[in-house]
């Protein structure tokens, strides 16, 4: 499976904010093109104005090869009843975010932390007890209600502007940030 680029509303275990508008804003800014199913969307003609490439000439498919294909860029929007957790599997190392120490077992963890983004876990470091969602992921990985997963952009490869996730914050009201992760 791919890694792709996730954005996310925080806090990630509040309910999740009017996504409605949040499509608005990014269809009106350019961002999105047209839908392609109930969920997705193709990248619009502003996609590039809202994302910084690494190297001075990226290459991304942006449109299917033939009916049915998804493995080219494009933004789907994700909804889940109750916060889960998504990684990268081979970047993903949570840390406790008080202490900043490894979590010890965690790889054991991680069935029933992706079905429960709200499970808590005690830090046998200094003690503390924190929620999966508030972990410190290193960016390989996030726990939400929702997102947008912007497919066949891959880590190292592309960052979100600042402007782009400014322009969600305003439409929803809620902060955003970012994470790679498997979906």
């Amino acid at each position: 499976m791919n890694t792709s680029l996730f954005l996310y509303p925080l806090p990630p275990l509040e309910a999740p904010p009017d996504m409605a508008a949040a499509i608005e804003a990014l269809r009106q800014a350019g961002f999105l093109g047209r839908c392609l199913d109930e969920d997705r969307y193709a990248v619009g003609e502003g996609f590039f104005n809202y994302m910084t490439f690494a190297g001075c000439s990226p290459h991304l498919r942006l449109a299917p090869v033939e009916e049915g294909d998804w493995q080219f860029c494009h933004v789907q929007l994700h909804a889940d009843e109750s916060p889960r957790l998504r990684i990268a599997p081979q970047r993903g190392r949570p840390r406790c975010p008080a202490c900043r120490s490894n979590l010890p077992g965690w790889k054991e963890r991680l069935v029933e932390w992706k079905q429960d983004g709200s499970q808590m876990v005690q830090c046998p470091s200094c003690g503390v007890n924190t929620a999966v969602a508030e972990l410190d992921w290193r960016q390989y990985g996030l726990v939400s209600r929702c997102s947008l997963e912007i497919h066949q952009v891959y880590p190292g490869e592309a960052l979100p502007q600042d402007s782009l996730l400014q322009r969600l914050a305003e439409a929803t009201g809620r902060e955003w940030a970012y994470a790679w992760a498997e979906r």
